[in-house]
């Protein structure tokens, strides 16, 4: 059977009708949340942008941590998702259409955090749009600011022709629908395909999406990641600021921009524990330091419930950022 190969706009703007019944959201915050809230809290971000922001879940949960929260994608359909979303959870946040291409050209302020999850990367096909694409969100960052890349780990996954992804699926009364994702390796890319199962009344329907990805390895991303200026790169294999396992199926990348930020300049002097440190230490360090006196005891505590919903004034839009109309 020959396979109807995508162009990823399409295949993207087809998926927004069913992302979030692919995506269990209340599931993945859990599991992501208190990795991101470690690092608002402890390094006192005030900003994000997220890129490739799908359906807007993770632009949600940064205004929730009390951030001015934006989100970009290139995928209309995505993007009418994600403000519809936001209305759902009473939020405000702001979503623009667009892509990596001037991405910082859009903002006339920087940002403290900026993130780009879901295997996002693994859709430009070559390592100068890669690049080009790290370059703008170097641009897009607040000096000292954090940029967060979560991609699947292609060393793991390409070595042993992994080719399954955990099934997913959602109920609603008579209606129940499976996602099967699924890779079928090339010599230099990866046809990643979405089977969905629906079910409705006792009847079953199927489709199957198709679109083209390119594995890049851990090494491609860390020389292209220096390349652009990052000057401090951690590597996880999870949310929970375990080390990267080359043997896991998960890649997390948090990099530093060069500079302080300015909520780190004002105190920069006040702690005692500042006060003894005989070297200096990024402020990716000092974050994973607190972190290892804890993390065992919050890692096996299953967040519970969801954030705090914002209080939020209709109409009105986040805090001190004026924005470049598109």
């Amino acid at each position: 059977m020959e396979k109807n190969i995508l162009p990823q706009l399409e295949f993207y703007n087809q998926l927004s009708e069913s992302y979030d019944q692919m995506i269990s959201w209340p599931t993945r915050i859990g599991a992501e949340g208190m990795f991101f809230k470690k690092l608002v809290s402890d390094l006192k971000l005030k900003s994000s942008l997220d890129v490739a922001c799908s359906t807007g879940f993770h632009v949600i949960m940064f205004r929730r941590l009390g951030l001015d929260a934006v989100g970009v994608d290139a995928s209309p359909k995505m993007i009418e998702r994600a403000r519809a979303n936001a209305i759902t959870c009473g939020v405000t946040v702001e979503y623009i259409l667009g892509d990596f291409s001037n991405l910082s050209k859009r903002f006339s302020e920087g940002f403290d955090i900026v993130t780009c999850l879901g295997d996002t990367i693994s859709h430009l096909k070559t390592k100068l749009e890669v690049k080009r694409a790290f370059q703008e969100i170097y641009k897009c960052l607040n000096p000292g600011g954090l940029f967060v890349l979560q991609n699947r780990n292609y060393d793991y996954i390409v070595k042993n022709r992994v080719r399954f992804m955990p099934p997913t699926g959602s109920r609603n009364g008579t209606e129940e629908t499976l996602f099967f994702r699924l890779f079928d390796f090339n010599p230099k890319s990866i046809d990643f395909s979405i089977v969905k199962f629906h079910r409705h009344e006792n009847k079953w329907d199927s489709t199957v999406q198709t679109t083209e990805i390119y594995p890049y390895f851990k090494n491609e991303l860390e020389s292209l990641l220096k390349a652009v200026g990052f000057k401090k790169l951690d590597f996880y294999r999870n949310y929970n600021f375990e080390d990267y396992d080359k043997n896991g199926p998960d890649l997390i990348v948090v990099g530093e921009k060069r500079g302080v930020l300015k909520s780190k300049q004002a105190g920069k002097h006040s702690g005692a524990s500042e006060k003894l440190e005989r070297k200096p230490r990024s402020i990716l360090g000092k974050v994973k330091q607190s972190t290892s006196e804890g993390i065992s005891k919050a890692a096996s505590v299953r967040p519970r419930g969801r954030p705090p919903k914002t209080t939020v004034i209709p109409g009105k839009r986040p805090r001190g950022r004026p924005r470049k109309s598109i």
